[in-house]
């Protein structure tokens, strides 16, 4: 397990400024958290409220104090209060979209972790091959896989991301000596 410490600094690195790190998680479009607009336009204030989802996104970026999520839920704190993402209402909501869906195989802080932008990516990646010798392969689509598997809990304040990983949770690819063997 690998705890993985991004400030401001990190981000300044990845040629990016971020006034609010809880914000970052309300960078990208990762369908996670639209379906509960509803409950997250509770913690904006009154005058932005009632503007639709791309709007409410974009203040949310601005508002947010501190989010936590694992594998139970996530919350998600501002001024003006708290919303508590338990995880069987998320299966519940993923569940009449994509009724065939495997909703055991949801990882809540590694689709928290996708819905932050591409500077988060950046200095995740960067912090682990600096500090931890830990190699992400390149290309957007395999660093997003990688991060869905492995990131274990995320927390994150105005000031500070803390991220859980753990790479044992990587898919093993099985290889014996024959199947490497071309003869």
């Amino acid at each position: 397990m690998v705890t993985l410490i991004i400030d401001k600094h990190d981000l300044r690195d990845a040629k990016t400024e971020v006034s609010n790190l809880a914000g970052a998680f309300f960078a990208g479009t990762s369908p996670l958290i639209r379906p509960f607009m509803d409950m997250l336009e509770s913690i904006v204030p009154a005058d932005q409220q009632g503007r639709g989802t791309s709007y409410l996104i974009s203040a949310l970026r601005y508002h947010i104090r501190s989010i936590r999520a694992d594998e139970n839920g996530i919350r998600v704190e501002s001024e003006m209060g708290a919303v508590d993402i338990p995880r069987t209402v998320l299966e519940e909501r993923v569940k009449e979209r994509y009724p065939s869906f495997g909703h055991d195989s949801l990882n809540l802080p590694g689709l928290l972790f996708l819905q932050s932008g591409p500077a988060v990516y950046a200095a995740s990646v960067s912090k682990l091959r600096k500090v931890h010798r830990i190699v992400i392969p390149e290309g957007r689509r395999t660093q997003r896989y990688i991060f869905h598997v492995i990131v274990r809990s995320l927390e994150a304040d105005q000031d500070v991301i803390r991220i859980e990983i753990d790479m044992q949770r990587l898919p093993q690819i099985g290889m014996t000596e024959e199947s490497t063997n071309p003869l």
